[in-house]
């Protein structure tokens, strides 16, 4: 016959393997928060890289319309002039 399960457990654990699981928990610790450092400042370097084109990208925007400007005035001085030549008017 079977004897029912006895309700006392008793677990040895040596010196040797406790420092080593000690060791092994603060390691995990340390690199998860090195890694949450690190995601961090990911995430920090991103928002002024996003920040930064943007500002980079309103300067490039001013500078194409003032070009482009330009370059409407331009071809509207030679379309008068090219009206001008086929229409006969000088």
């Amino acid at each position: 016959m079977k004897e029912p399960l006895n309700d006392e457990l008793q677990i040895n654990i040596s010196v040797k393997w406790a420092v080593q699981i000690v060791v092994f928990i603060v390691t995990l610790c340390g690199a998860y928060y090195s890694l949450d450092q690190k995601a961090n400042q990911n995430k920090s370097e991103l928002e002024y890289i996003k920040k930064t084109f943007i500002e980079y990208e309103e300067v490039v925007d001013q500078r194409v319309g003032r070009l482009e400007s330009y370059k409407e005035q331009e071809l509207e001085a030679v379309n008068q002039s090219m009206l001008s030549r086929v229409l006969g008017k000088e």
